[in-house]
Formats: C-alpha cells, sequence, structure tokens
C-alpha cells in the first residue's frame, strides 16, 4: 500500500471516530452525540430482531416468565408487591443502561479494529 493510500485510510478513519464517537453536540440532537443516536437506533431496531433469534436469551426469558408466575403465587399484599416490583424496575433500569453503554462500547471498539485494519 502506497503512502498516500495510508494517509488517506488514517484520515478516514479520524474523521470517522471526529464524527462518530467525539461529535458531542450536532445538528440532529442538542444533547445527544451521533454515537448515542446510532446506539439507540440500533438497539430499537436491531436489538429486538437479535433476541428474537438468540437460544440463550429465549431460555433466560422463560425463566424470567417462570419466577414471575411463582411471584403471583406468593399472595404478596399490594404494599409488598409495589415494593418488589420497584425494585425489579430499578434493577431493568440499570440494565438498559449497561447495555447501552456495552453497545456504545462495541461500536467505539470496532472503529478501533477497524483503525488497526487500515
Amino acid at each position: 500500500m502506497s503512502k498516500k493510500e495510508q494517509n488517506l485510510k488514517k484520515n478516514l478513519y479520524k474523521a470517522l471516530t471526529e464524527y462518530f464517537i467525539h461529535n458531542i453536540k450536532n445538528s440532529l440532537s442538542s444533547s445527544e452525540s451521533i454515537l448515542d443516536q446510532l446506539a439507540s437506533f440500533r438497539m430499537e431496531t436491531g436489538l429486538p430482531a437479535a433476541l428474537r433469534q438468540d437460544k440463550k436469551y429465549q431460555k433466560a426469558q422463560k425463566n424470567c416468565n417462570k419466577v414471575n408466575e411463582k411471584m403471583q403465587d406468593l399472595n404478596l399484599t399490594p404494599q409488598q408487591r409495589d415494593t418488589v416490583d420497584a425494585a425489579i424496575t430499578a434493577e431493568n433500569i440499570s440494565s438498559i443502561e449497561y447495555i447501552r453503554i456495552a453497545y456504545k462500547q462495541g461500536i467505539i471498539d470496532a472503529f478501533s479494529i477497524l483503525r488497526e485494519t487500515l
């Protein structure tokens, strides 16, 4: 590969990473980077399809459903049920944020691998 081609690839990677990863504010949204928007979009579109096809996820979801059914049989008071529901909701929100960060890190890692191959 010529020096000119190497420089072009290096500059392309630099432009992509600066645009997608380091561009904190852009014309599409005043508070989200393009990386945030890309991750959100893919989590809303690509992730559900992947989850439907993933056997380990399907098994975990079935187990979750069984545990929820057992919880219904506990005859909890409304206050106890609200407390358990609040704890589960808080855990779910935390998990969603973890997934969002992991997804973004995966995109950053993909750019790093791209840089190494260029």
